[in-house]
């Protein structure tokens, strides 16, 4: 899959996919702005995060259109989601599903087409500090299958394949950073 997420990235795989007579599938990254319970500068699913179609301007279905408008060169799969980094619940995660599932009926009602795919992106926590408590990735995969079920028995709509991005949640506990001080700056405070 490909996942876009501005409408220069869509025309630039539609031109490649023509030259090499390709159907490219595509997913749309969405910014949902949903609050995903971790740090500011590790949130991505906020309105002013450069990373994807804005929910909430109307440019995630401005964006559906635009793949649609293109049917010999791309081939919508579905759509992508990322909150948010260090994430230790699925709250934000329930909330994703919900607004990506409502887009994905919003797209079958105005265009007839159905988007098969969910990828939910990734940013489950890890334990980098004592007090970190994260969730086993197999209980958030089972906490996120329960919550995609459940959004779509409220929308009516089938079941789509979904996808997730589990990343660090796999492969940080399976090592470790050892680091050496090279340098140590002491910085004098100002009088200001």
């Amino acid at each position: 899959r490909i996942v876009v997420d501005s409408f220069e990235e869509i025309e630039r795989v539609a031109v490649a996919a023509a030259k090499h007579d390709l159907r490219a599938p595509v997913m749309l990254r969405v910014k949902l702005g949903v609050e995903a319970h971790t740090h500011e500068f590790i949130a991505t699913a906020h309105e002013d995060q450069k990373f994807g179609f804005s929910l909430g301007s109307g440019a995630a279905m401005e964006a559906v259109e635009a793949v649609l408008a293109q049917p010999d060169a791309l081939d919508p799969r579905g759509l992508h989601s990322h909150i948010g980094s260090q994430i230790f619940e699925s709250a934000g995660f329930k909330e994703a599903a919900t607004r990506l599932i409502a887009l994905q009926l919003q797209a079958a009602k105005a265009h007839g087409v159905e988007l098969p795919e969910l990828d939910l992106g990734g940013g489950f926590g890890i334990a980098y500090l004592p007090s970190d408590a994260p969730l086993d990735p197999a209980e958030m995969a089972t906490q996120l299958a329960n919550i995609v079920r459940e959004a779509c028995q409220n929308a009516d709509v089938p079941v789509p394949r979904v996808s997730i991005e589990p990343g660090r949640s796999i492969v940080g506990p399976g090592g470790v950073t050892l680091y050496r001080v090279g340098t140590v700056k002491l910085v004098q405070a100002s009088d200001d």
